[in-house]
Protein backbone atom coordinates (compact mmCIF):
# COMPACT_ATOMS: atom_id res chain seq x y z
CA UNK A 1 0.00 0.00 0.00
CA UNK A 2 2.82 2.42 0.93
CA UNK A 3 4.66 1.58 -2.30
CA UNK A 4 1.55 2.28 -4.38
CA UNK A 5 1.01 5.59 -2.57
CA UNK A 6 4.62 6.65 -3.26
CA UNK A 7 4.20 5.76 -6.93
CA UNK A 8 1.00 7.79 -7.13
CA UNK A 9 2.65 10.82 -5.49
CA UNK A 10 5.58 10.52 -7.89
CA UNK A 11 3.21 10.30 -10.84
CA UNK A 12 1.35 13.44 -9.76
CA UNK A 13 4.64 15.29 -9.09
CA UNK A 14 5.97 14.46 -12.56
CA UNK A 15 2.67 15.48 -14.11
CA UNK A 16 2.85 19.00 -12.65
CA UNK A 17 6.57 19.42 -13.35
CA UNK A 18 5.93 18.47 -16.98
CA UNK A 19 3.34 21.25 -17.19
CA UNK A 20 6.03 23.76 -16.20
CA UNK A 21 8.59 22.67 -18.78
CA UNK A 22 9.01 25.27 -21.58
CA UNK A 23 9.11 22.93 -24.57
CA UNK A 24 10.59 24.19 -27.85
CA UNK A 25 8.02 24.64 -30.62
CA UNK A 26 10.63 24.62 -33.37
CA UNK A 27 11.64 21.27 -34.83
CA UNK A 28 15.08 21.23 -36.42
CA UNK A 29 15.11 19.16 -39.56
CA UNK A 30 17.56 16.27 -39.87
CA UNK A 31 17.97 16.19 -36.09
CA UNK A 32 17.80 13.04 -33.98
CA UNK A 33 17.72 12.63 -30.20
CA UNK A 34 19.08 9.25 -29.10
CA UNK A 35 18.23 8.32 -25.50
CA UNK A 36 20.25 5.79 -23.51
CA UNK A 37 20.20 6.17 -19.75
CA UNK A 38 21.09 2.77 -18.32
CA UNK A 39 24.34 1.53 -16.75
CA UNK A 40 27.90 1.19 -18.08
CA UNK A 41 27.56 -2.45 -19.10
CA UNK A 42 24.36 -1.67 -21.03
CA UNK A 43 26.22 1.14 -22.78
CA UNK A 44 28.99 -1.25 -23.92
CA UNK A 45 26.34 -3.56 -25.41
CA UNK A 46 24.73 -0.61 -27.21
CA UNK A 47 27.46 1.80 -28.34
CA UNK A 48 28.48 0.11 -31.62
CA UNK A 49 25.03 0.89 -33.00
CA UNK A 50 25.73 4.63 -32.70
CA UNK A 51 28.26 4.40 -35.54
CA UNK A 52 25.93 2.19 -37.58
CA UNK A 53 23.09 4.69 -37.13
CA UNK A 54 25.28 7.65 -38.08
CA UNK A 55 26.63 5.96 -41.23
CA UNK A 56 23.31 4.49 -42.39
CA UNK A 57 21.73 5.70 -45.62
CA UNK A 58 18.57 6.52 -43.71
CA UNK A 59 20.15 8.87 -41.16
CA UNK A 60 23.32 9.95 -42.91
CA UNK A 61 23.55 13.72 -42.57
CA UNK A 62 21.44 13.87 -39.41
CA UNK A 63 22.72 15.76 -36.40
CA UNK A 64 22.66 13.22 -33.55
CA UNK A 65 22.27 14.35 -29.96
CA UNK A 66 22.95 11.64 -27.39
CA UNK A 67 21.14 11.89 -24.07
CA UNK A 68 23.20 9.57 -21.87
CA UNK A 69 23.86 8.49 -18.32
CA UNK A 70 26.59 10.66 -16.81
CA UNK A 71 28.12 7.49 -15.31
CA UNK A 72 29.73 6.76 -18.70
CA UNK A 73 30.20 10.36 -19.88
CA UNK A 74 34.00 10.40 -20.19
CA UNK A 75 34.13 7.06 -22.00
CA UNK A 76 31.45 7.90 -24.53
CA UNK A 77 32.97 11.29 -25.31
CA UNK A 78 36.29 9.49 -25.89
CA UNK A 79 34.90 6.65 -28.03
CA UNK A 80 31.82 8.10 -29.74
CA UNK A 81 32.67 11.77 -30.28
CA UNK A 82 33.10 11.44 -34.04
CA UNK A 83 29.50 10.22 -34.43
CA UNK A 84 27.72 12.46 -31.93
CA UNK A 85 27.35 16.20 -32.58
CA UNK A 86 26.01 17.02 -29.12
CA UNK A 87 25.94 15.25 -25.75
CA UNK A 88 23.47 15.84 -22.94
CA UNK A 89 24.33 14.10 -19.68
CA UNK A 90 21.88 13.10 -16.97
CA UNK A 91 22.75 12.09 -13.41
CA UNK A 92 20.16 9.44 -12.63
CA UNK A 93 20.49 9.66 -8.86
CA UNK A 94 19.97 13.44 -8.82
CA UNK A 95 17.21 13.19 -11.41
CA UNK A 96 15.23 10.85 -9.16
CA UNK A 97 15.85 12.72 -5.91
CA UNK A 98 16.26 16.42 -6.71
CA UNK A 99 13.20 18.12 -8.22
CA UNK A 100 15.16 21.27 -9.10
CA UNK A 101 17.75 19.22 -10.99
CA UNK A 102 14.97 17.33 -12.73
CA UNK A 103 13.33 20.56 -13.83
CA UNK A 104 16.63 22.04 -15.04
CA UNK A 105 17.54 18.88 -16.96
CA UNK A 106 14.11 18.53 -18.60
CA UNK A 107 14.29 22.20 -19.57
CA UNK A 108 17.68 21.62 -21.20
CA UNK A 109 16.49 18.50 -23.04
CA UNK A 110 13.33 20.15 -24.36
CA UNK A 111 15.03 23.40 -25.42
CA UNK A 112 15.33 21.90 -28.90
CA UNK A 113 12.74 20.15 -31.02
CA UNK A 114 13.80 17.08 -33.03
CA UNK A 115 12.68 15.43 -36.20
CA UNK A 116 13.15 12.01 -34.55
CA UNK A 117 13.52 10.71 -31.00
CA UNK A 118 14.84 7.16 -30.52
CA UNK A 119 14.61 5.33 -27.19
CA UNK A 120 16.07 1.86 -27.93
CA UNK A 121 15.89 0.55 -24.33
CA UNK A 122 14.05 -2.77 -24.22
CA UNK A 123 13.37 -2.41 -20.49
CA UNK A 124 11.79 1.02 -20.59
CA UNK A 125 11.44 3.19 -17.48
CA UNK A 126 8.26 5.14 -16.96
CA UNK A 127 9.63 8.04 -14.88
CA UNK A 128 12.91 8.50 -16.78
CA UNK A 129 13.18 7.55 -20.47
CA UNK A 130 9.45 7.43 -21.21
CA UNK A 131 8.74 10.69 -19.42
CA UNK A 132 11.48 12.43 -21.42
CA UNK A 133 10.00 11.08 -24.65
CA UNK A 134 6.65 12.53 -23.55
CA UNK A 135 7.84 16.09 -22.95
CA UNK A 136 10.28 16.57 -25.84
CA UNK A 137 8.85 17.98 -29.08
CA UNK A 138 9.43 15.70 -32.09
CA UNK A 139 7.75 14.63 -35.32
CA UNK A 140 8.51 10.96 -34.66
CA UNK A 141 9.00 9.24 -31.32
CA UNK A 142 10.21 5.65 -31.66
CA UNK A 143 10.75 3.12 -28.88
CA UNK A 144 10.70 -0.60 -28.18
CA UNK A 145 7.53 -2.45 -27.26
CA UNK A 146 9.69 -3.62 -24.36
CA UNK A 147 9.13 -5.86 -21.36
CA UNK A 148 7.89 -5.34 -17.81
CA UNK A 149 11.13 -5.68 -15.84
CA UNK A 150 11.45 -1.90 -15.14
CA UNK A 151 7.90 -0.77 -15.64
CA UNK A 152 4.42 -1.68 -14.39
CA UNK A 153 1.86 -2.83 -16.93
CA UNK A 154 -0.42 0.14 -16.20
CA UNK A 155 2.53 2.49 -16.65
CA UNK A 156 3.44 0.94 -19.98
CA UNK A 157 -0.18 1.19 -21.13
CA UNK A 158 0.05 4.94 -20.50
CA UNK A 159 3.53 5.57 -21.89
CA UNK A 160 2.99 3.49 -25.04
CA UNK A 161 0.89 6.45 -26.15
CA UNK A 162 3.89 8.80 -25.86
CA UNK A 163 5.39 7.13 -28.94
CA UNK A 164 4.39 7.41 -32.58
CA UNK A 165 5.90 3.98 -33.26
CA UNK A 166 6.85 0.99 -31.12
CA UNK A 167 9.33 -1.52 -32.54
CA UNK A 168 8.25 -5.16 -32.04
CA UNK A 169 10.52 -7.53 -30.11
CA UNK A 170 10.66 -11.30 -29.71
CA UNK A 171 9.10 -12.46 -26.46
CA UNK A 172 11.86 -14.90 -25.50
CA UNK A 173 14.85 -13.81 -23.46
CA UNK A 174 17.61 -12.64 -25.81
CA UNK A 175 21.15 -11.48 -25.07
CA UNK A 176 21.07 -7.69 -24.88
CA UNK A 177 23.52 -7.00 -27.70
CA UNK A 178 21.27 -9.10 -29.95
CA UNK A 179 18.23 -7.25 -28.62
CA UNK A 180 19.81 -3.95 -29.61
CA UNK A 181 20.57 -5.33 -33.07
CA UNK A 182 16.92 -6.38 -33.39
CA UNK A 183 15.83 -2.79 -32.66
CA UNK A 184 18.24 -1.14 -35.08
CA UNK A 185 17.56 -3.64 -37.86
CA UNK A 186 13.90 -2.62 -37.60
CA UNK A 187 14.82 1.06 -37.57
CA UNK A 188 17.20 0.77 -40.53
CA UNK A 189 15.08 -1.69 -42.55
CA UNK A 190 17.70 -4.39 -43.04
CA UNK A 191 20.07 -6.94 -41.54
CA UNK A 192 23.17 -5.64 -39.77
CA UNK A 193 26.46 -7.46 -40.10
CA UNK A 194 27.74 -7.03 -36.55
CA UNK A 195 28.44 -10.06 -34.38
CA UNK A 196 29.61 -8.74 -31.00
CA UNK A 197 30.43 -5.56 -29.07
CA UNK A 198 33.82 -4.08 -29.87
CA UNK A 199 35.99 -1.23 -28.64
CA UNK A 200 38.86 0.19 -30.69
CA UNK A 201 41.26 2.15 -28.52
CA UNK A 202 43.47 5.04 -29.51
CA UNK A 203 47.13 5.03 -28.56
CA UNK A 204 47.40 6.34 -25.02
CA UNK A 205 50.20 6.31 -22.46
CA UNK A 206 49.00 5.44 -18.96
CA UNK A 207 50.25 7.28 -15.88
CA UNK A 208 51.13 4.03 -14.14
CA UNK A 209 53.09 0.89 -14.95
CA UNK A 210 51.62 -2.58 -15.25
CA UNK A 211 53.36 -5.97 -15.04
CA UNK A 212 54.02 -7.91 -18.22
CA UNK A 213 51.74 -10.84 -17.36
CA UNK A 214 48.78 -10.15 -15.12
CA UNK A 215 45.30 -11.30 -14.15
CA UNK A 216 42.63 -8.75 -13.32
CA UNK A 217 40.29 -9.22 -10.37
CA UNK A 218 37.08 -7.17 -10.22
CA UNK A 219 35.86 -7.72 -6.67
CA UNK A 220 32.95 -5.25 -6.57
CA UNK A 221 29.47 -5.12 -8.11
CA UNK A 222 26.46 -2.82 -8.08
CA UNK A 223 24.39 -5.08 -5.79
CA UNK A 224 25.31 -7.26 -2.81
CA UNK A 225 23.73 -10.37 -4.34
CA UNK A 226 26.22 -10.10 -7.23
CA UNK A 227 29.34 -9.85 -5.00
CA UNK A 228 31.32 -13.00 -4.32
CA UNK A 229 33.16 -13.36 -1.02
CA UNK A 230 36.36 -11.22 -0.91
CA UNK A 231 38.25 -13.95 0.92
CA UNK A 232 37.47 -16.28 -1.97
CA UNK A 233 38.82 -13.74 -4.45
CA UNK A 234 42.05 -13.60 -2.46
CA UNK A 235 42.36 -17.40 -2.61
CA UNK A 236 41.87 -17.36 -6.38
CA UNK A 237 44.46 -14.59 -6.70
CA UNK A 238 46.99 -16.68 -4.76
CA UNK A 239 46.23 -19.69 -6.94
CA UNK A 240 46.68 -17.75 -10.19
CA UNK A 241 49.98 -16.33 -8.98
CA UNK A 242 51.38 -19.63 -7.70
CA UNK A 243 50.12 -21.95 -10.46
CA UNK A 244 50.19 -19.77 -13.58
CA UNK A 245 52.65 -16.99 -12.65
CA UNK A 246 50.14 -14.21 -13.07
CA UNK A 247 50.72 -10.96 -11.22
CA UNK A 248 47.46 -9.80 -9.65
CA UNK A 249 45.88 -6.46 -10.56
CA UNK A 250 42.87 -5.36 -8.52
CA UNK A 251 40.45 -3.06 -10.36
CA UNK A 252 37.25 -1.23 -9.57
CA UNK A 253 35.75 2.22 -8.94
CA UNK A 254 36.47 4.30 -5.84
CA UNK A 255 33.36 3.00 -4.04
CA UNK A 256 35.01 -0.46 -4.03
CA UNK A 257 37.86 0.74 -1.77
CA UNK A 258 36.44 -0.96 1.32
CA UNK A 259 36.49 -4.27 -0.57
CA UNK A 260 40.08 -3.58 -1.60
CA UNK A 261 41.02 -3.06 2.06
CA UNK A 262 39.35 -6.34 2.94
CA UNK A 263 41.21 -8.08 0.10
CA UNK A 264 44.52 -6.86 1.59
CA UNK A 265 43.74 -8.71 4.83
CA UNK A 266 43.55 -12.05 3.04
CA UNK A 267 46.07 -11.72 0.21
CA UNK A 268 49.56 -11.96 1.65
CA UNK A 269 52.03 -10.94 -1.00
CA UNK A 270 52.58 -8.31 -3.65
CA UNK A 271 49.82 -7.21 -5.98
CA UNK A 272 48.78 -4.07 -7.86
CA UNK A 273 45.85 -2.18 -6.34
CA UNK A 274 44.19 0.05 -8.96
CA UNK A 275 40.83 0.30 -7.20
CA UNK A 276 39.71 3.93 -7.47
CA UNK A 277 42.98 4.83 -9.23
CA UNK A 278 41.94 4.54 -12.87
CA UNK A 279 39.49 6.67 -14.80
CA UNK A 280 36.78 5.07 -16.92
CA UNK A 281 38.81 6.07 -19.98
CA UNK A 282 41.97 4.39 -18.63
CA UNK A 283 40.24 1.20 -17.55
CA UNK A 284 39.88 -0.33 -21.07
CA UNK A 285 43.66 -0.05 -21.55
CA UNK A 286 44.23 -2.01 -18.35
CA UNK A 287 41.70 -4.63 -19.46
CA UNK A 288 43.05 -4.92 -23.01
CA UNK A 289 46.56 -5.87 -21.85
CA UNK A 290 45.45 -8.33 -19.17
CA UNK A 291 45.87 -12.06 -19.71
CA UNK A 292 42.84 -13.13 -17.70
CA UNK A 293 39.94 -11.67 -15.73
CA UNK A 294 38.00 -12.95 -12.72
CA UNK A 295 34.96 -10.78 -12.09
CA UNK A 296 31.56 -10.55 -10.55
CA UNK A 297 28.75 -10.02 -13.05
CA UNK A 298 29.20 -6.31 -13.72
CA UNK A 299 30.37 -4.03 -16.55
CA UNK A 300 33.98 -5.29 -16.49
CA UNK A 301 33.38 -8.55 -18.43
CA UNK A 302 31.61 -6.57 -21.17
CA UNK A 303 34.74 -4.44 -21.53
CA UNK A 304 36.80 -7.63 -21.69
CA UNK A 305 34.72 -9.19 -24.46
CA UNK A 306 34.62 -5.95 -26.46
CA UNK A 307 38.42 -5.75 -26.18
CA UNK A 308 38.86 -9.46 -27.06
CA UNK A 309 40.53 -10.48 -23.83
CA UNK A 310 41.55 -14.12 -24.05
CA UNK A 311 39.96 -15.51 -20.87
CA UNK A 312 37.10 -13.97 -18.91
CA UNK A 313 35.64 -15.81 -15.90
CA UNK A 314 32.43 -14.41 -14.43
CA UNK A 315 30.92 -15.35 -11.06
CA UNK A 316 27.19 -15.39 -11.53
CA UNK A 317 24.19 -16.10 -9.32
CA UNK A 318 21.72 -16.31 -12.21
CA UNK A 319 20.03 -12.91 -12.20
CA UNK A 320 18.74 -11.99 -15.68
CA UNK A 321 19.96 -15.34 -17.02
CA UNK A 322 20.46 -15.24 -20.77
CA UNK A 323 20.13 -11.49 -21.07
CA UNK A 324 23.54 -10.26 -19.87
CA UNK A 325 25.18 -13.57 -18.95
CA UNK A 326 26.34 -15.91 -20.39
CA UNK A 327 27.54 -14.56 -23.73
CA UNK A 328 26.35 -16.67 -26.67
CA UNK A 329 29.16 -18.86 -28.04
CA UNK A 330 28.52 -17.30 -31.45
CA UNK A 331 29.83 -14.01 -30.04
CA UNK A 332 32.85 -15.26 -28.13
CA UNK A 333 34.47 -18.47 -26.93
CA UNK A 334 36.45 -16.58 -24.29
CA UNK A 335 33.66 -15.86 -21.80
CA UNK A 336 33.21 -18.46 -19.07
CA UNK A 337 30.28 -18.10 -16.68
CA UNK A 338 30.80 -19.82 -13.33
CA UNK A 339 27.25 -20.18 -12.12
CA UNK A 340 25.48 -21.03 -8.92
CA UNK A 341 25.51 -24.85 -8.39
CA UNK A 342 21.77 -25.10 -9.06
CA UNK A 343 22.28 -23.53 -12.48
CA UNK A 344 25.39 -25.61 -13.19
CA UNK A 345 23.32 -28.79 -12.85
CA UNK A 346 21.11 -27.64 -15.74
CA UNK A 347 23.43 -25.20 -17.47
CA UNK A 348 22.52 -26.16 -21.02
CA UNK A 349 18.78 -26.29 -20.48
CA UNK A 350 18.65 -22.72 -21.76
CA UNK A 351 14.91 -22.37 -22.18
CA UNK A 352 14.12 -23.60 -18.68
CA UNK A 353 16.77 -21.45 -17.04
CA UNK A 354 15.99 -18.30 -18.96
CA UNK A 355 12.33 -18.54 -18.03
CA UNK A 356 13.08 -19.37 -14.38
CA UNK A 357 15.81 -16.78 -13.82
CA UNK A 358 15.02 -14.25 -16.53
CA UNK A 359 14.55 -11.27 -14.27
CA UNK A 360 15.23 -11.86 -10.56
CA UNK A 361 16.21 -14.79 -8.36
CA UNK A 362 17.46 -15.29 -4.83
CA UNK A 363 20.26 -17.80 -5.42
CA UNK A 364 23.18 -17.12 -3.07
CA UNK A 365 26.38 -16.28 -4.97
CA UNK A 366 28.47 -17.36 -1.96
CA UNK A 367 27.42 -20.95 -2.67
CA UNK A 368 29.80 -20.86 -5.65
CA UNK A 369 32.87 -22.62 -4.24
CA UNK A 370 36.52 -21.70 -4.65
CA UNK A 371 37.11 -25.25 -5.89
CA UNK A 372 34.59 -24.85 -8.72
CA UNK A 373 36.29 -21.63 -9.84
CA UNK A 374 39.72 -23.27 -9.80
CA UNK A 375 38.34 -26.19 -11.78
CA UNK A 376 36.93 -23.82 -14.42
CA UNK A 377 40.26 -21.98 -14.68
CA UNK A 378 42.23 -25.23 -14.96
CA UNK A 379 39.89 -26.60 -17.63
CA UNK A 380 40.74 -23.61 -19.83
CA UNK A 381 44.40 -22.93 -19.01
CA UNK A 382 45.76 -26.47 -18.73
Amino acid sequence: MISKLKTLIKFITYYFINLLIPTSKEIKQKSLLLIRLDAIGDYILFRNYIEILKKSEKYKGYKITLLGNSAWKSLSEELDGEYIEEFIWLDRVKFNKDLFYMYEKLTEITSNGYEIVLNPAYSREFFVGDNIVKVVNAEEKIGSVGDLSNIKRWQRNISDKYYTKLIPAHNEIVFDFTRNREFFENILDGKLDIKKPSIILKNKKLNFNLPEKYAILFIGASSSFKRWNIKNFAQIGKYLKKTYNFEIVLCGPSNDKDYALEFAKYFKGNYFDLVGKTSLVELPYVVRNGGLMISNETSAPHFAVALEMKNVFVLYNGNHYGRFTPYPKSMTENYHAICHPLIEKNKYDYKKLSNSYGFVNDLNIHEISVESVIKSIDNILR
